[in-house]
């Protein structure tokens, strides 16, 4: 991920490249739940941090990182 202009954007390497044809501009939520993932963390985990950092309840924070998740998942940004 970096930072440009104000922007948070995951850039593609190596092979990324073709397969996403492009960059990826993640809002401050996701931003957030990118760098959490640099540690082993639980969906639950990243959910309760989301929800103190950004002032929600657990239940939404809980779905916002889910569909985050499944989003760069299904990119093939998501290691398991």
């Amino acid at each position: 991920m970096q930072n440009v202009g104000g922007e948070n954007l995951l850039v593609p390497l190596g092979a990324q490249v073709m397969d996403l044809n492009g960059i990826v501009i993640l809002n401050d939520t996701a931003a957030c739940v990118w760098q959490l993932l640099a540690q082993d963390r639980t969906v639950d985990d990243l959910a309760s941090a989301v929800a103190e950092q950004f002032d929600v309840d657990a239940a939404t924070a809980r779905v916002d990182v889910q569909t985050f998740l499944d989003e760069i998942a299904r990119l093939g940004l998501l290691e398991e």
